[in-house]
């Protein structure tokens, strides 16, 4: 089995704040996914097909590092396998302590043999197998996912480092596969805590925190040039990464990455001479060709940077629609 180096990169590579990638390619692992991802599961138990390396850090560091968009108090329903590697469980949302997630959303972990270093003694710690009782109440930190090019479900979150507080029992709370109390340090979970002690301690921990990185669900092409703050002509150059060289479609639909010269910017203010690295897009598998032009509306991966991905499922226009763009975007009477 081969061995996936964690990252300390605070950003994912592309699109989600806080859960950093080292292969541009993958949006959603904490860790890069192998390529070699087989097996699957039962409806009851995780079985790790991979390994993976995570460096070490306290409740209150990861909180830190891996900032939650969300944090809900949340009843356990059940769980599933999701594609060939992912674990998919599901939570009624009681109470919102920050962000808006819906009334049911879904999180998901990969199954891997995971490694902790930076700590002095063996740290016990498989992402997926983590247990949740029907009728307690959680209280969750969560990363939520969201994005044009996603597999999993729309209301679709991560855990942070397996961070689940019994808000019941707290001394029950995890933390990587392990009582939550071993990691804290500010806060001493193995106490006789009340629900307001925690719930306020978590409030004060995250207030403040941005939201996930949304992308704009209308097919109305008004509100996806209005919504985005490029619109490129783009001329379509060589291939970074096409979609049969992913190491996982778990977690999103097959896309392919292509440099791309921007020929002409219809919406946003950038200085395309300004850059000296090269332009490149996420396209989804299979749509666009080498020395094509197309229209897209896109966002940069981060501010300044030339990676950029779609605002929406339908950021992709044909040239023909050039004039109707234009018009959108008041350029054109």
């Amino acid at each position: 089995m081969k061995k996936v180096i964690f990252t300390l990169l605070i950003a994912l590579v592309l699109f989600l704040p806080a859960c950093g990638a080292t292969v541009p390619a993958l949006e959603f692992p904490m860790y890069e996914t192998p390529h070699d991802v087989n097996g699957t599961l039962d409806s009851t138990s995780a079985q790790p097909t991979t390994e993976a390396v995570f460096e070490y850090f306290t409740f209150e560091e990861a909180l830190i590092e891996f900032p939650p968009t969300d944090v809900v108090i949340a009843q356990y329903v059940g769980h599933r396998p999701f594609g060939e590697n992912l674990t998919e469980f599901e939570f009624v949302v009681l109470e919102r302590v920050l962000g808006d997630a819906a009334d049911r959303i879904f999180v998901y972990e990969e199954n891997v043999n995971a490694h902790v270093m930076g700590i002095e003694r063996e740290v016990s710690y498989m992402p997926a197998n983590i247990t949740f009782d029907p009728g307690t109440e959680y209280l969750l930190p969560l990363q939520g996912i969201s994005s044009p090019y996603a597999r999993i479900h729309e209301d679709g979150f991560r855990f942070i480092l397996n961070i689940a507080i019994d808000l019941n029992d707290p001394a029950s709370s995890t933390m990587y596969s392990e009582p939550l109390y071993q990691h804290a340090e500010d806060f001493d979970f193995s106490r006789s805590i009340s629900r307001q002690q925690i719930v306020s301690h978590m409030d004060e921990l995250t207030r403040g925190n941005p939201p996930a990185r949304g992308f704009i669900r209308s097919e109305e092409i008004v509100d996806i040039l209005h919504g985005s703050p490029y619109v490129f002509v783009v001329e379509v150059d060589e291939p970074l990464r096409m979609a049969h060289e992913m190491g996982t479609t778990d977690w999103m639909v097959p896309n392919d990455l292509y440099f791309v010269t921007i020929v002409q910017v219809l919406k946003g203010d950038i200085d395309v001479d300004a850059f000296d690295a090269e332009f490149v897009v996420m396209f989804f598998a299979d749509t666009v060709l080498p020395g094509e032009q197309h229209i897209v509306a896109v966002a940069p991966n981060r501010e300044g940077n030339t990676w950029f991905r779609f605002t929406s499922r339908n950021s992709l226009f044909r040239m023909d629609q050039l004039d109707e763009i234009m018009f959108v975007l008041g350029q054109r009477d």
